[in-house]
């Protein structure tokens, strides 16, 4: 079974090495799905309780991205090293993560599964 919570942060970056308009300071307004893949558990009924969930992903990425410039952190920050970032920061405390989706805007989406 797969569960996936939304969350949401707002960041600025730039993309310093591309040629067009991202090269200029700009932000977005981030969405992040995250999904854990594993076994209902018989006695709670659950894959891991959604508040368990949010804080982690609360604490390891939200609190870090939400409102800053992302460059300070992942220099060449694009939708793709985004992702990976974040992959890095779950997936010790989240062994079942099986997936994120980060999306720039509402149709670009980057889709990481993992090295």
């Amino acid at each position: 079974m797969i569960l996936r919570k939304e969350y949401w942060f707002e960041a600025a970056h730039f993309i310093y090495n591309h040629p067009g308009k991202c090269r200029n300071l700009h932000g977005h307004s981030y969405k992040l799905f995250v999904l854990l893949e594993g076994q209902v558990n018989a006695e709670t009924g659950m894959i891991i309780d959604f508040d368990d969930l949010s804080k982690v992903v609360v604490e390891k990425v939200i609190s870090k991205l939400d409102h800053r410039f992302l460059n300070d952190l992942i220099p060449l920050s694009t939708a793709e090293n985004i992702s990976v970032w974040i992959w890095e920061q779950l997936k010790p405390e989240l062994p079942a993560l099986c997936q994120i989706e980060v999306y720039e805007t509402t149709d670009n989406c980057v889709i990481y599964r993992g090295a």
